[in-house]
């Protein structure tokens, strides 16, 4: 597939890499290609870029391998043209470049951490998980000064602005999202009728009302089910996002202080589930992983997916062609027809190194990557994500596949990946699932369980001592 976006910038041609969830590689998803081409402005003329500030200092900047490089380029090819751009704007500031990887890069960081008297970078591109972990720590600086009422006001989302936030303080200035989705069979939804009850203007939001008659004609159609899978984490964000909305529930409550699966909203929406599933409009996946239900869906074998992304689309293109699937996407339905998604997000930190100099060139250099108009939007685009800022507009233009994802930002919810023992609360949701719809416990008993062991990862000594004796893997009950 091939996008076209006009700058005024030198032509080239990119292939952009779309990462599933953030974090990368080391988060177990497929990294997938799309080839965009960027040309020049036609009829603009380049002007010289004016100086902004002769302040002097050096700075180092850390990144994940975030920005797709041109063909034959090595990691960081791209960045070095930036910090080239910066420099136009900013002479006197040295920028020092290094690529971490995403196996070794977090415990690099962390050793460092560890250390006394540790160089920490000045600046580092990661995402608001480990970035809000850092802050934790008291290692961050704000960056507040960043987020003026136009920069607020302009954010797609309240999701998202939580994301970079620690307390009171922003830490964590953001790039580009995507959000996570499902998908039908269009022949599948077409041939049943299903298709006429989704919604198909702008965003695409729908009901649970109207995706329970959905699966109703799937299934007197003769149509066979999507799954609910849940034999381990990979792709837990998609069943969260699946259950929590049938009702309008929400994993946590508002300040993230405790888990509310226990919810009257929440045991409506696994009840739901259970009744559906006895109908046979719903498959049960205990047994089953997230890539198992991709992989069913993009045989043919399955009307609907409850894990989908643009990256899997374009990953698995050949295989979908093959087998006759055509894909629709549509956002997880909800009681009210507007969803809360669960999303990737790239954003920038600066470290606290105690010389006002450094911080304020590193200030300048996330300001610069995020927002001057000769890179922001590439850089999002680069990214292999959607802009999280209202006034970007569409830099995928004219392309149906990227545009629903853009027009679904904001619907980014609540980013609870940040909140402590967030990788231990994953294994009691599976774990919770399967015993409800095995009906080894009942919704109120496995929710109950859930939220009880779930709230005890919140509390740092409780999360370290679990690890200890094994608590993750069993909790009697649940």
């Amino acid at each position: 597939m091939t996008i076209r976006k006009r700058w005024a910038a030198p032509a080239l041609a990119v292939t952009v890499l779309l990462a599933g969830c953030g974090g990368g590689k080391a988060q177990g998803e497929e990294i997938d290609e799309i080839k965009v081409e960027v040309v020049d402005g036609a009829g603009q003329e380049e002007t010289a870029s004016e100086v902004v500030s002769e302040l002097e200092a050096s700075i180092t900047w850390w990144t994940y391998p975030i920005f797709v490089q041109d063909e034959g380029k090595e990691d960081g090819a791209y960045e070095q043209t930036l910090i080239q751009k910066f420099n136009e704007k900013y002479p006197n500031i040295t920028v020092e470049l290094k690529v971490l990887d995403y196996l070794d890069g977090p415990d690099e960081v962390e050793a460092l951490l560890a250390l006394e008297n540790g160089e920490l970078p000045d600046v580092l591109l990661d995402e608001p998980g480990r970035i809000s972990a850092y802050a934790k720590e008291g290692v961050l600086a704000d960056l507040d000064e960043l987020f003026t009422e136009e920069v607020v006001s302009d954010i797609v989302s309240e999701g998202i602005l939580s994301a970079c936030r620690n307390g009171d303080s922003y830490v964590m200035y953001p790039l580009s999202g995507s959000n996570y989705v499902m998908a039908f069979n269009r022949y599948m939804a077409e041939g049943s009728g299903a298709m006429d009850m989704m919604n198909w203007e702008g965003d695409r939001a729908w009901t649970t009302e109207a995706f329970e008659k959905a699966l109703e004609l799937l299934n007197t159609s003769g149509f066979n089910s999507g799954m609910l899978y849940c034999s381990g984490i990979a792709g837990d964000y998609a069943t969260r996002s699946f259950i929590t909305n049938l009702y309008d529930g929400s994993l946590m409550n508002e300040d993230m202080t405790a888990y509310t699966m226990d919810s009257e909203e929440n045991r409506q929406a696994l009840e739901k589930i259970k009744e559906w599933m006895k109908k046979g409009w719903i498959l049960n996946g205990s047994g089953s992983s997230g890539a198992d239900a991709v992989a069913s869906f993009v045989e043919g074998e399955n009307s609907y997916c409850l894990l989908w992304s643009l990256p899997q689309a374009i990953s698995n293109a050949k295989a979908l062609e093959e087998n006759g699937v055509d894909v629709v996407v549509v956002p997880y339905p909800s009681a009210d027809g507007v969803p809360s998604l669960e999303y990737m997000l790239n954003g920038f930190c600066v470290f606290e190194n105690g010389d006002e100099d450094r911080l304020q060139a590193s200030r300048y250099l996330v300001d610069f990557l995020c927002n001057d108009e000769a890179v922001a939007k590439e850089n999002v685009v680069r990214s292999g994500a959607f802009p999280v800022r209202t006034s970007m507009g569409d830099v995928y233009e004219g392309i149906e596949e990227a545009q629903i994802y853009e027009a679904l930002m904001p619907y980014s919810g609540t980013y609870y990946n940040k909140v402590e023992g967030f990788e231990e609360m994953r294994v009691y949701w599976y774990q919770m699932e399967a015993e409800i719809i095995n009906e080894e416990y009942s919704v109120e008993d496995a929710t109950d369980s859930f939220v009880e062991y779930a709230n005890k990862t919140l509390e740092k000594e409780d999360t370290e001592e679990a690890k200890g004796t094994g608590d993750t893997e069993e909790k009697g009950g649940a």
